[in-house]
């Protein structure tokens, strides 16, 4: 019997998250595009489970992820919404893009420490580089087109060098979504 203790905390999630994802899905948001197949796979999984007792243990492992992946994103968005934007969405959104570089350097993050020879300081580096972009978001200054540049090129020289190949997490769930037949 599978634990579906994890179904039940996906469930309370999407209810106490629900406006704000209503919001970002009804309003088309930059914030939302970056997860979306991430939504529509684990909603489609989240019904399967419920109505299909041959949900596989594949099928459990790409929501998991999901799941745990879309609660990390929501939770840097809530946090800078909350902390530096008085819960006014709207003036969050119109910083949608750099909030999106915030959230790929942590995914960056996230994949070097995924690389069994990484180096610490290619970490620290990201970090430090996302504690810059954190600072201007909370300051309401603009992230200039140079942190954009710098990203991509300091990400490239990384997984050059560590001979990684990386797909978004989005990108994953979107070749799920249409497996599912879910686009």
């Amino acid at each position: 019997m599978r634990d579906e203790t994890i179904y039940h905390e996906y469930a309370n999630w999407k209810l106490e998250n629900d406006e704000l994802i209503r919001y970002l899905i009804a309003n088309n948001s930059d914030l939302i595009m970056r997860f979306r197949h991430v939504i529509d796979v684990t909603d489609y999984l989240y019904d399967k489970l419920i109505d299909d007792p041959s949900f596989t243990e594949e099928e459990n492992h790409i929501f998991e992820t999901g799941f745990y992946y879309l609660f990390d994103q929501m939770d840097e968005i809530l946090s800078l919404l909350n902390k530096s934007y008085g819960n006014d969405i709207e003036q969050l959104e119109k910083r949608a893009k750099d909030v999106n570089l915030l959230l790929s350097t942590i995914d960056f993050q996230n994949e070097i420490i995924g690389v069994e020879d990484y180096k610490q300081e290619d970490l620290d580096k990201l970090v430090e580089f996302e504690q810059s972009i954190l600072e201007k978001l909370e300051k309401k200054e603009d992230v200039p087109k140079s942190m954009f540049e710098a990203l991509d090129k300091m990400t490239f020289e990384m997984f050059k060098r560590l001979d990684v190949s990386y797909y978004p997490v989005n990108d994953i769930y979107l070749e799920i979504a249409d497996e599912l037949g879910i686009l």
